[in-house]
């Protein structure tokens, strides 16, 4: 047991489950009301399960009918999170489903809820982008967090000479992690946990994010014109160019609508960009997209090429309108990893399915 769930058992005094219809079934996930010292909370729990943790679009509901029940109590979330992620075997339909989830915890945010993460010993994939929604998040020295498993980075050839264990590590997420802080023991966490609930301040933008972090955010692949901004080139998206989108988006004021056109693929598998702690930017990009829809501006998301993983989450979430071109397909998990999940036989009944499962809004030039 690691320590964040030796905590949860110890230090919530559960009220009501959440989900009482899905007692005694093998969800990877229980929603409760609860009571933490004196702070009523909603409590995101992870299960143990024999897949471990993955999120379906069963857990996903749940999730998104917590924090709706928190908004209307105006009560916090608390998520404890272990996780490997997507449940891949749900096919496609996993896409829409996260990006209904990120777009939740978005919302959320966004109407002056707080959210706090107790990082679990795994938090994989899509769970790792859900944890970056908190305003603060705890870990301690189990904790492993990758938008890509550990697996098939070290299965990646330009990765062969770096410590992928080292990178995911909490050590190494800790310290690149503005809102994170470090808890040996169970006092450690009901401090952290107390002071992250009481604080009422909003969370920095992405823009204040990049400025911070002193990372490099020049980038020739990420280019605005008076149409929009323009995500060039089919290599995935190293930080430095999601950083120049973040800072693209935020400062973008030639018109109350926005097009932001991409042809990158997916997110990095490469080390040096999960060194950075991928999950973090991917998440800033998303909120730094939904601030500039709230404040009144139309933004459409475009995808013109194949898009997958943790990229199309984070952008999907956040946009007004998602579209893609004819014949664009969408998968879970990057290309060139897993077969394609779109199993579709011709590409017009892909792009039906794919407007059907909500995983895009609107083919370009279809009716």
């Amino acid at each position: 047991m690691d320590l964040m769930q030796q905590f949860v058992g110890e230090h919530f005094a559960r009220l009501d489950s959440l989900a009482p219809t899905f007692t005694g079934t093998e969800h990877s996930i229980t929603t409760w009301s609860t009571r933490f010292l004196e702070q009523p909370a909603v409590l995101v729990q992870s299960e143990d399960t024999p897949n471990k943790g993955a999120l379906g679009a069963a857990e996903i509901d749940l999730i998104c009918s917590a924090f709706a029940y928190a908004a209307e109590k105006h009560w916090p979330v608390v998520l404890y999170l272990n996780s490997s992620g997507a449940r891949l075997n749900e096919g496609d339909g996993i896409q829409a489903s996260f990006r209904k989830l990120l777009n939740a915890a978005l919302a959320f945010r966004s109407e002056g809820h707080r959210i706090v993460v107790l990082m679990g010993k795994n938090v994989f994939g899509g769970a790792s982008l859900l944890a970056m929604s908190g305003h603060t998040r705890i870990y301690s020295e189990t904790t492993r967090v990758s938008m890509t498993g550990p697996r098939v980075m070290e299965g990646q050839s330009e990765n062969q000479s770096h410590d992928i264990r080292a990178i995911i590590a909490a050590e190494n997420r800790a310290r690149n992690d503005a809102l994170g802080v470090w808890a040996e023991s169970l006092d450690d966490v009901k401090k952290h946990l107390y002071q992250a609930l009481s604080h009422s301040g909003s969370a920095p933008d992405g823009a204040a994010l990049v400025k911070a972090s002193k990372l490099p955010f020049g980038s020739s692949r990420v280019q605005a014109s008076q149409s929009g901004i323009n995500c060039i080139g089919t290599r995935p998206p190293q930080i430095n160019d999601l950083l120049a989108l973040i800072l693209e988006v935020a400062k973008w004021d030639r018109s109350n609508e926005l097009v932001i056109t991409c042809e990158w693929p997916c997110h990095s598998l490469d080390a040096a960009d999960e060194n950075a702690y991928q999950s973090y930017w991917l998440f800033a990009a998303s909120e730094t997209i939904y601030r500039k829809q709230k404040d009144g501006c139309h933004i459409t998301c475009h995808f013109s090429k194949d898009v997958s993983g943790g990229l199309y989450i984070a952008l999907a979430a956040a946009a007004t309108e998602v579209t893609a071109a004819s014949g664009v397909g969408v998968q879970a998990l990057p290309y060139g990893i897993v077969d394609q999940i779109v199993t579709s036989e011709t590409a017009r009944k892909q792009e039906i399915e794919l407007i059907e499962l909500g995983i895009i809004d609107r083919i370009e030039g279809h009716q």
